[in-house]
């Protein structure tokens, strides 16, 4: 397959899943799912799996496409457009629940700024308040968006997060701090449950992202990273790593290879594939002393 045909094929199955209805559990948006076999194909854009490629051709067809996404843009009139808007009274109804304000407010600053994509910052920011809940979702969401930037489709995406801002109600912004320990190792090898790798992954390459709204993630990833890091005595265990090093040496296709034998197994698909992204990830990342403890890791998410 052409580069340009399954960058084309992604793209329309990233807008899908940011146009679906969804009123789940933030964690399993199909977004991210997505996102993440986006990702893994990447090591083989030339060849591409068509057995992750039929995959996310399945899973995207299973969601009903949003349809009413315009309605309050429409209803704002040009009056209204040219009224000041601030972004503190987005933040302020969307903190009181005001759904409707909300987006009405969110319908006038895209106006305004003439559909400017950083507005999804600002939504990503408030929602990262909830760092357990969301963050993955975030990540996410960010970065299938910045695969096919198209100024068409900044709102598709806002209401895509709207729909997960108003699942529940968010705490409160917390205030700024310094993170205590900065070394990404140490929360590695702190993680005890494959599903904290996924947090960690997400959480930490926001924190090294160069997004606009930065310094306000950097305020609630700060908070949690305090808040979750704890010295734990955990029994580390390992495993062979030279997989890993052919990756890191060669960029293999051993990613592709995993997520095809996970697809196959018909078990925990969409939670264990998300974790192998996740652990590609820490893959590349992590100090190369880890790997065995990576290489294990994996060994676990296969064996589930």
């Amino acid at each position: 397959m052409a580069i340009s045909k399954l960058e084309k094929s992604l793209s329309t199955y990233l807008l899908n899943t940011a146009s679906c209805i969804y009123n789940g559990n933030s964690k399993y948006h199909p977004i991210i799912i997505t996102n993440a076999l986006k990702n893994i194909i990447g090591d083989v854009r030339s060849t591409p799996s068509k057995q992750i490629l039929d995959f996310l051709n399945h899973h995207t067809q299973n969601f009903k496409q949003r349809r009413n996404d315009n309605i309050y843009l429409e209803n704002i009139s040009k009056e209204e457009i040219g009224l000041t808007v601030f972004i503190s009274d987005l933040e302020d109804a969307c903190q009181n629940g005001d759904f409707d304000n909300t987006q009405k407010h969110l319908a006038r600053i895209y106006l305004a700024s003439d559909g400017s994509p950083v507005i999804l910052q600002n939504l990503a920011e408030m929602a990262l308040q909830n760092i357990e809940g969301n963050v993955i979702f975030i990540y996410h969401c960010l970065r299938a968006f910045a695969f096919a930037p198209d100024k068409e489709r900044v709102w598709i995406f806002l209401q895509c997060i709207m729909q997960i801002l108003f699942n529940e109600k968010l705490p409160n912004p917390h205030a700024s701090t310094t993170i205590k320990e900065t070394d990404i190792n140490k929360y590695f090898l702190n993680c005890s449950d494959l599903n904290e790798l996924n947090t960690l992954s997400a959480a930490w390459r926001l924190l090294e992202s160069e997004y606009t709204r930065l310094p306000g993630f950097e305020r609630e990833l700060s908070f949690w990273a305090n808040q979750c890091y704890k010295m734990n005595k955990i029994d580390i265990k390992e495993k062979n790593p030279d997989d890993l090093q052919l990756y890191l040496n060669n960029q293999t296709d051993y990613f592709v290879t995993l997520a095809d034998e996970i697809i196959q197994s018909d078990s925990d698909i969409i939670d264990r594939l998300i974790t192998l992204e996740s652990l590609r990830y820490f893959t590349k990342r992590i100090d190369i002393n880890y790997l065995p403890v990576v290489a294990y890791k994996i060994h676990l998410l296969l064996d589930k």
